[in-house]
């Protein structure tokens, strides 16, 4: 009984260090880019969603959805230029060309 709880805390104190070794929570900066990447993958989704439809409610829909993401992109480009985390920079890269390249697809200016 003692040697098989000895194994257990051993065990359990092994997956601690190894779970703070690998999970690094994200910073303030990595965050914010997060923040702008969920507005973007909602905005997106009404945008498709809305042109599926041809009523003149998806139109709105479309470009309150088109104006929002423009939005973002002016966000995005505002915040990459206070960033100052390799890790936030890169995320921020990756959004902006994920941005663009929607933008492209969907003859967004």
């Amino acid at each position: 009984m003692g040697k098989t709880f000895l194994v257990i805390l051993l065990i359990g104190a092994a997956a601690f260090f190894i779970y703070r070794e690998v999970h690094h929570p994200a910073s303030a900066e990595e965050l914010k880019v997060k923040a702008v990447e969920e507005q973007f993958v909602s905005a997106s989704g009404k945008l498709i969603g809305a042109g599926a439809g041809s009523t003149a409610i998806g139109l709105d829909a479309v470009e309150s959805s088109a104006a929002q993401i423009r939005r973002l992109r002016e966000d995005l480009a505002f915040l990459s230029r206070t960033l100052s985390e390799d890790k936030a920079i890169l995320r921020a890269e990756e959004l902006r060309l994920k941005i663009d390249e929607f933008c492209r697809k969907n003859d967004i200016d």
